[in-house]
């Protein structure tokens, strides 16, 4: 399931364009679980890929640097790190995201809602695949805005009837 997802989001960014126009034929509470699958699992990836990092770091400074430390310490505290770093993704993920969508709402009024959060989360691929590599995320910022501004100028408003049962504004 999560490898299917993965396919997915490379598709999203290979051909941004595509995958924007076939946007509309996917449901926005598939789009919801994609996104919360890839956001927990990179959470975790993240988190594990941090307690590796700091063990495997100690141990080397312990092996050729002739550095003592105390193991059950350091990974009392690389154990806390990572955790805390699980958790700002699955903030970020969620509440930042949902502030974001408060923030450009008022900019987009032609648009419902639903399908502005489903172009923010197309739009925030690239920082969920590769924002665990321990890096500077602001190049990853600028390809998600350029996803951005690409879903909302290729997406197209569907016009509903008011008492359709699909009106969910």
């Amino acid at each position: 399931m999560v490898f299917n997802i993965i396919k997915r989001s490379l598709r999203i960014l290979s051909s941004p364009k595509k995958e924007f126009e076939d946007l509309n034929k996917r449901t926005f509470e598939s789009v919801v679980g994609d996104y919360t699958t890839l956001l927990v699992t990179v959470a975790i990836l993240a988190g594990l890929l941090s307690l590796i990092y700091s063990v495997a770091r100690a141990v080397y400074f312990d092996m050729f640097l002739d550095i003592s430390i105390q193991y059950v310490r350091m990974i009392n505290y690389s154990i806390g790190r990572s955790t805390s770093l699980l958790f700002f993704y699955l903030f970020a993920g969620t509440f930042l995201l949902f502030f974001l969508s408060m923030v450009l709402r008022p900019f987009l009024k032609r648009m419902k809602y639903t399908s502005l959060l489903k172009i923010l989360f197309y739009s925030l691929t690239p920082l969920l695949l590769f924002s665990w590599f321990l890096f500077n995320p602001l190049p990853l910022g600028i390809w998600s805005l350029f996803l951005l501004i690409t879903g909302i100028k290729t997406y197209k408003i569907e016009h509903i009837k008011k008492n359709s049962i699909k009106k969910r504004d």
